[in-house]
């Protein structure tokens, strides 16, 4: 063999086993790139998935659950055209049904003055609205969610920040009340009910502001009782004076 031979032979073998470590490269650049991909799919679906579940009835409008439910649902079917196991099926399967059958309850229930019983479960609530509300902002500034969707929602979160945040006015109002009295207590519920009003442009706070309103008359019932009698005990001592 030739000189000339040797060198084109020997060029020849160095570009096969390039192509190969090209291929073999390739290959693994794409498996590794799939991966991270079904990762950062599976951590999508799963975050989405926890926000959906951490919202209550009272605060899932219609237009937050289709959002959520579209979304998820978007994620997930692009996660099985990548990798299906029978978990993540059942799991996908579950959700959907869930969503079918949630009922939304917008309403404030009858007969409360608060939404939560104690100060732990307001700020609790607080922090998923937060959270709901910082996820969305990334969605936006990720151009993943609609201009138009993004706008009603973030109004929609921002209103039930708010709502959920005059529980902590009432449960000091029951304080008040516990500690100073019935006409201490009654001026405190005065505030928060301002609040209330405030934010009840669809009239989905009738409920629990007629519940305070109504739990304040009997504060003021009580208080002027008792002013009033202290008002006869007083006249009565001054008349016992003037004898």
């Amino acid at each position: 063999m030739g000189q000339t031979s040797t060198i084109i032979l020997i060029l020849a073998i160095i570009f096969v086993l390039g192509s190969i470590a090209f291929t073999i490269q390739t290959i693994e650049e794409r498996k590794r790139a799939r991966k991270l991909k079904i990762l950062s799919l599976k951590g999508k679906v799963r975050n989405a998935v926890n926000i959906y579940k951490g919202i209550p009835d009272l605060f899932m409008t219609v237009e937050l659950h289709d959002f959520l439910r579209k979304f998820i649902n978007n994620r997930w079917q692009t996660l099985h055209t990548l990798v299906t196991t029978e978990e993540s099926q059942r799991a996908f399967d579950a959700f959907n049904e869930r969503c079918k059958n949630r009922v939304m309850h917008v309403q404030h229930p009858a007969g409360s003055m608060t939404i939560f019983k104690d100060d732990g479960q307001v700020y609790h609530m607080l922090g998923k609205f937060k959270e709901l509300q910082q996820w969305l902002s990334d969605l936006h500034r990720k151009k993943q969610i609609p201009e138009s969707t993004y706008s009603e929602l973030k109004w929609q979160v921002k209103d039930f920040y708010d709502r959920v945040s005059c529980d902590i006015e009432v449960l000091e109002a029951i304080e008040t009340q516990n500690a100073h009295g019935e006409k201490a207590g009654y001026h405190k519920f005065n505030i928060a009910l301002k609040s209330l009003n405030g934010l009840n442009q669809s009239e989905s706070l009738d409920s629990q502001i007629f519940a305070i309103h109504k739990h304040m008359e009997t504060l003021k019932a009580i208080y002027e009782e008792q002013e009033a009698l202290e008002e006869e005990r007083r006249l009565a001592e001054l008349e016992d004076e003037e004898l």
